[in-house]
């Protein structure tokens, strides 16, 4: 018996889709994971970075009580607490939380928060009566290139408290994390 023209089976070459599917849904759980390890990486390193700034701040601040006898305080409520910790730390604040120009040497690293106090010209400056001294804490931003206030990782300012909202002796400085929110059911990721 012969094999005629048509009687055989043949074989074909590649794949089926369901290969194909296979395929794609291993690249698909294989790029989540990687996704999902790539962000825990990123909030870790946010976190420990946030952990190391809050260090340092905390430091200034005692080396600032020291110096002046007290926490950083703006007695005339002209600029924010966060403003004030600002100022006070990098040396644009004096001991009775008026502005001092130009600055005292800056109690905080200064390439830790990527700000150069001296950057300023002297001929630019807004008086400082103008607007309660809200012109001089816009120059200032623009002039630093940064807010008048230290930002975490998530680029919220870091909340400081003098004197604290709950009664409490001393200071309180913490970050709100990665959701920008504390309070009831947000204090979860705070860092203090």
């Amino acid at each position: 018996m012969g094999m005629g023209s048509g009687g055989g089976m043949r074989k074909t070459t590649g794949f089926t889709l369901i290969e194909l599917l296979v395929v794609l849904m291993v690249i698909a759980i294989l790029a989540a994971i990687s996704i999902g390890a790539g962000s825990y990486v990123i909030n870790a390193q946010d976190k420990k970075r946030a952990q190391m700034e809050i260090e340092a701040l905390r430091t200034a601040l005692v080396d600032y009580q020291s110096k002046h006898g007290g926490y950083p305080t703006c007695p005339k409520k002209i600029c924010t607490p966060g403003e004030c910790l600002f100022l006070s730390l990098a040396g644009f604040h004096n001991e009775v939380g008026t502005l001092e120009i130009p600055p005292y040497p800056s109690l905080v690293p200064t390439t830790l928060f990527g700000y150069d106090p001296y950057s300023y010209d002297m001929a630019k400056m807004p008086d400082f009566s103008h607007n309660d001294g809200k012109s001089l804490i816009l120059w200032l931003s623009k002039t630093l290139d940064n807010d008048v206030s230290f930002l975490d990782p998530w680029g919220n300012e870091y909340v400081y408290e003098y004197p604290r909202d709950d009664g409490e002796p001393g200071y309180r400085l913490y970050s709100m994390g990665p959701d920008g929110e504390t309070g009831d059911g947000f204090e979860g990721d705070d860092l203090d």
